[in-house]
């Protein structure tokens, strides 16, 4: 049965597998005396046994999405209100008792609350409606059978509606599987979704879910799906989205859950989602997330199986021509080292390159979209109006001109996101192809010359798997015998995923979108309208539209002011954290790989002579060791390669 076939359990099936496999492998490693390979095998364990599918929902607040979730849990369980209602993060994880836990920004543990408390917790306070709320993120535990299947359901922050909490939701973006955006069925594509969709969606395919569906009349419903396809297939093409468009009705659903009523459940369209995001997520997201590791494993098993011949081969040596060509070896092992020392130094001098390549471009742009404040900010719509009342003005006043900085805000940070998709991107992808092209050279250099040496060593000239050299280039198998598959976007791409750059990049646009988040707060904006407001009345005589007029073009002419001052400084801010989030590990893992290709050969030596000097029953003894290692790990080779086959074949 395929995976697609078999859903969850397939997938689960496939990963049990795989698991079986490591498990092996980390044994073989073990017995051949290589704990580098243990390393990378206990790496791959790890991420396996914690990895999960992160299903986001996401939206405009007052879209349904506590509702939708709540539809989900069978229980009212997150805040519903008829005002934003949801303040934090909310993750759904699967357990049999109902539970739920809350943790506060820094802390090391979360604190355990009574689930029907959450509400009461997590709920926006809208008397303090600018004030983060001391928690960051809540945990539901709870025997919801979507998440028994390796799935957490992570509930949003309405999109905005403040700006600490589209920070939220913009970070946990960069590690969801599924993305789920909810829009309201009447009023779709709202310039804000839009908005959001361009900016920030486009590395993700979302389920698109239209709630309040019953609110609409039968004969006009498909008048209304016709056109909320249309304005996304309008923005994204007819194909790209085809079968990610529900339209649901979350109330329904929910009471169906809560009496048990399957069938008042199908009719809601909730059930049609939960199977469409199961067959996404059972085969393109488990195609992403095993793929990556089985290739890992299969690379590391073939390195180990071209490790076994030559210590055989130094077994064997007769007495003293070990020793003696051990000896010769030590100088063109001493350049060897040196070279993996040059190809580390070439990545860190490509890294900082990048790096600062990303921040002059991202510094020119941000300077050169400051002189856009100004325009941004006369040409907005505003809901709030000031008035005629005296005694109110004060007031109203500093509630427009708090809606002109933060729209004009939201405009300049969108501009940046749709920047950093269209022109960004495309640059950092052609210097990564380039970083890759170098990269396979200079480790392909570096491969041949530690092969030569081994060779010197052993006479042993056809140690490589078959065909081996011809199916990847030396970047893939060289990370992926490190483990290179634990790094994800960057290095992830590098290894051969196949997935293209828009997986492999899929965490940049986050990565600079929360970089420049600034924009909304950091020069105490609220305060410096206030002032602006204060004096702006204080001078007497400016009424109505002339008022407004005036508070437009002092806000808009102190963003820019402020945007041009702070974009070297957050312009540097946003390239290195780039840079520390999707190269640097990756020099990290080449300097580790580098660093235990060497370390292997020595060990080996060093086996070696330390068993030939305990006499001919210990060479025996580890001659035989060795074969059946060989044996194994041709075995195992065998099933990863027809794990790795299935997995393309999805």
């Amino acid at each position: 049965m395929s995976t697609e076939e078999g859903g969850y359990a397939a997938a689960a099936a496939q990963r049990l597998r795989l698991t079986g496999v490591c498990h092996q492998l980390a044994k073989l490693a073990e017995q051949i005396g290589n704990t580098g390979a243990e390393s990378v095998v206990s790496s791959i364990l790890e991420r396996m046994d914690t990895d999960a599918f992160y299903v986001m929902v996401v939206g405009d607040f007052k879209r349904g999405k506590s509702t939708f979730v709540n539809a989900l849990l069978g229980a009212q369980v997150l805040p519903v209100k008829a005002v934003p209602a949801t303040a934090v993060i909310t993750e759904v994880r699967f357990g049999d008792s109902p539970a739920a836990r809350l943790w506060r920004e820094g802390a090391v543990a979360p604190e355990s609350v009574a689930p029907e408390r959450l509400i009461d917790l997590i709920t926006v306070d809208n008397k303090k409606h600018d004030q983060r709320n001391p928690y960051v993120k809540a945990e539901v535990i709870w025997p919801l059978e979507l998440c028994r299947n390796n799935v957490v359901l992570v509930d949003s922050p309405g999109l905005n509606d403040h700006v600490s909490r589209d920070e939220i939701t913009l970070g946990y973006l960069r590690k969801a599987d599924a993305v789920i955006f909810l829009q309201h069925a009447i009023a779709p594509m709202s310039s804000g979704e839009t908005g959001f969709l361009e900016s920030y969606l486009d590395a993700h395919d979302p389920f698109f879910v239209f709630t309040y569906f019953d609110a609409i009349d039968d004969h006009e419903r498909d008048e209304v799906m016709a056109s909320a396809r249309h304005r996304i297939t309008d923005l994204r093409g007819e194909e790209r989205d085809a079968g990610r468009f529900f339209f649901v009705d979350g109330k329904t659903a929910l009471r169906a859950r809560i009496a048990e009523d399957a069938a008042a459940f199908r009719s809601s369209g909730v059930a049609a989602l939960e199977t469409a995001l199961e067959r996404y997520l059972a085969t393109e997201r488990h195609k992403a997330k095993v793929l990556a590791p089985a290739r890992a494993l299969r690379g590391l098993t073939r390195e180990l199986g071209r490790n076994i011949p030559y210590e055989l081969a130094m077994l064997d040596s007769r007495t003293g021509d070990l020793e003696r060509r051990w000896e010769e070896a030590q100088q063109p092992l001493r350049a060897l080292q040196a070279q993996a020392r040059q190809i580390t130094m070439d990545l860190d001098n490509q890294t900082r390159m990048l790096q600062d390549r990303v921040e002059t471009l991202l510094g020119g742009f941000l300077t050169a979209v400051a002189d856009e404040a100004p325009v941004v900010a006369a040409d907005l719509t505003l809901t709030t109006k000031l008035g005629m009342n005296p005694v109110k003005l004060k007031e109203r006043a500093e509630q427009v001109a708090g809606e002109i900085a933060a729209g004009t805000a939201k405009r300049i940070e969108e501009k940046v996101a749709q920047w950093v998709s269209g022109s960004l991107e495309p640059v950092i992808t052609q210097d990564l192809e380039k970083l890759a092209e170098r990269m396979n050279a200079e480790l392909g250099s570096f491969e041949a010359r530690l092969d030569q040496l081994r060779v010197d060593l052993t006479g042993v000239t056809n140690a490589a798997a078959a065909g081996e050299r011809q199916q990847e280039p030396p970047l893939a198998r060289f990370l992926a015998g490190v483990g290179g598959f634990v790094l994800g976007g960057v290095a992830g791409g590098m290894i051969g995923a196949q997935f293209g750059v828009k997986e492999a990049l899929r965490t940049l646009l986050p990565t600079m979108a929360i970089a420049v988040v600034w924009l909304f707060t950091p020069f105490g904006l609220p305060t410096l309208i206030t002032a602006l407001v204060v004096q702006t009345i204080a001078q007497g005589n400016v009424a109505g539209s002339r008022l407004e007029a005036s508070m437009r073009e002092a806000v808009g002419r102190e963003m820019a002011t402020q945007i041009r001052l702070e974009a070297p400084k957050q312009a540097r801010a946003a390239a290195k954290a780039f840079a520390d989030t999707t190269m640097q590990p990756l020099v990290e893992a080449v300097t580790s790989g580098l660093s235990s290709r060497v370390e292997e050969l020595n060990r080996s030596v060093a086996a070696a002579r330390e068993t030939r000097e305990r006499g001919a029953e210990a060479v025996e003894q580890r001659r035989g060791e060795l074969k059946q290692s060989e044996e194994l790990l041709r075995r195992t080779g065998e099933d990863l390669d027809d794990v790795v086959k299935d997995l393309e074949r999805m």
